[in-house]
């Protein structure tokens, strides 16, 4: 008897839950991705939300993709939304792009995976992705994951204009968090330099506030200014965490070249 009470469990219960392999077969859902820098080795954190409806007997797709700058805990990402995501039905061709987005992707979607090529509107073609439902593909071998701009840099920079005498140590310090004021995610850059008259880690520094921070997240290009003495700082800061840029003051103009490494 409790045989057959067991057996009929289970069929109510599959009956209840409907094909075990249903969700995967799903176009909708959230795909995790790694997105590749083919020309340096390194590599993103990506997810890829895609949405469907079926309001005229012909399914619409629509997207949301999130770029990650550092690891998965990282409050550093980019949001983009595609309203429209057209899907080819004999090739599994899908091409998730618009004109008010940076970042673009054209692949297949086949097997609860999407496999193809990502762009940047900055730089053209960035490197192959793969995305899928659950955990996220394998990291590439020997890949190494882009680094995020928060955190702490230190280096020096060089007085080659006669008219300056800035201490040469010196240190930025830069946090990030997301501004969701204007309905589109964003990312809010603030921080400062420590200028240093004595060794690092001494007391005998003079801490100045950036008050206007500009970072492109694709090209890499920082431009950093105080208000307090006119510093301007501009440069690369490459996906390694290390910036090679220069130095210019209000008052004398150019001042010389910094360059400055994140401090893990």
């Amino acid at each position: 008897m409790f045989r057959y009470m067991f057996i009929l469990l289970s069929l109510f219960a599959t009956f209840i839950a409907g094909p075990a392999n249903a969700e995967d077969n799903s176009i909708a859902g959230q795909y995790n991705a790694i997105l590749n820098h083919d020309d340096s080795g390194f590599f993103q954190y990506a997810t890829i939300t895609l949405r469907t409806i079926n309001p005229t007997g012909n399914v619409q797709i629509s997207a949301n993709i999130r770029v990650f700058f550092g690891e998965l805990d990282s409050n550093e990402y980019l949001t983009y939304e595609f309203d429209k995501v057209p899907l080819n039905l004999l090739t599994r061709q899908i091409s998730v792009q618009n004109e008010n987005s940076d970042v673009s992707m054209i692949g297949f979607l086949k097997d609860g995976k999407i496999t193809g090529e990502w762009f940047s509107t900055l730089i053209g073609y960035v490197g192959k992705f793969e995305a899928q439902k659950g955990e996220f593909p394998a990291s590439p071998v020997d890949g190494e994951i882009v680094k995020s701009l928060s955190g702490h840099y230190r280096g020096t920079l060089v007085n080659e204009n006669p008219d300056s005498n800035l201490p040469e140590r010196l240190s930025f310090s830069f946090v990030t968090t997301q501004d969701n004021s204007s309905g589109q995610p964003t990312l809010f850059v603030t921080g400062n330099t420590r200028l240093y008259l004595g060794d690092f880690g001494s007391q005998e520094y003079v801490e100045l506030v950036f008050d206007d921070i500009q970072f492109n997240y694709y090209n890499r290009f920082l431009t950093a200014k105080t208000a307090e003495y006119g510093l301007t700082f501009r440069g690369d800061l490459d996906q390694n965490g290390v910036f090679e840029g220069e130095v210019f003051s209000d008052a004398i103009g150019y001042v010389g070249p910094a360059l400055l490494e994140k401090i893990e």
